[in-house]
């Protein structure tokens, strides 16, 4: 691979293991409109594309009503907004891995600018998470000093796996498309990486299958947050 000049990492399911908090949230959502809950194997196939899409994910089929929907929706954003962090937390291995990409020194306490200056890789968030959540999430779980952009949904742009908003981040970074390596959980983040001209990264350890990965055309899959460190430092 050529070597990368900056870095993309998608937020769910690939730095942040989120997946009870919101499962928990969208669940008293159906249980108060007397529906049935879903399990959290069922919410690794759902979550990936926005609460908007979840709700339609989770709601039975005889329940695709809009009124539902858009209640639902309202609902959701409501009970995730008061529980995003209760069992939420980083993978194993991802502060570590954070900490030597984004400083030079591994540990090393600067000010945010000294600290931008001395990053190894310019580094981005993209999330489909509406933009308030996800910079709450980043503030409440301490990513903010590694990055330096983060962004959630915005009605600027559409969400993944539409590529205005990889395409914008390159360039905020200072890099073209193909000096970017993007990583990511889903086929999602592989479409969108690869549609945007990007290096597509997947992570095994989210919420969707090996396979989904690679037959959305990741350049790459690994196991482990170490080594993502090992193949940049190979290139």
């Amino acid at each position: 691979m050529t070597a990368p000049k900056a870095l993309i990492f998608d937020l769910d399911g690939t730095l942040i293991d989120s997946l009870q908090d919101i499962a928990d949230a969208m669940n008293r959502v159906l249980t108060a409109q007397n529906l049935a809950s879903r399990s959290y194997a069922e919410y690794k196939e759902f979550i990936g594309r926005g609460l908007k899409n979840l709700v339609e994910r989770c709601l039975p089929e005889d329940q695709q009503n809009e009124e539902l929907k858009a209640s639902c929706h309202e609902a959701l954003i409501r009970e995730y907004s008061a529980h995003f962090v209760v069992k939420t937390d980083l993978y194993p291995g991802i502060r570590e891995l954070l900490e030597q990409l984004s400083l030079k020194y591994a540990g090393q306490r600067q000010s945010s600018q000294a600290a931008r200056e001395s990053r190894l890789f310019p580094m981005a968030i993209l999330s489909n998470k509406t933009d308030e959540i996800t910079q709450l999430i980043a503030q409440q779980l301490g990513l903010t000093a590694y990055f330096d952009l983060i962004m959630g949904a915005t009605p600027r742009f559409p969400r993944k796996p539409d590529i205005q908003s990889s395409l914008y981040l390159a360039e905020q970074l200072g890099c073209t498309p193909t000096e970017v390596l993007y990583i990511g959980d889903s086929g999602v983040d592989m479409q969108t990486a690869k549609n945007a001209g990007m290096i597509a990264l997947g992570v095994s350890w989210g919420f969707r299958t090996r396979q989904e990965l690679l037959d959305n055309g990741a350049d790459y899959v690994l196991d482990t947050p170490a080594e993502i460190l090992d193949l940049l430092k190979t290139n």
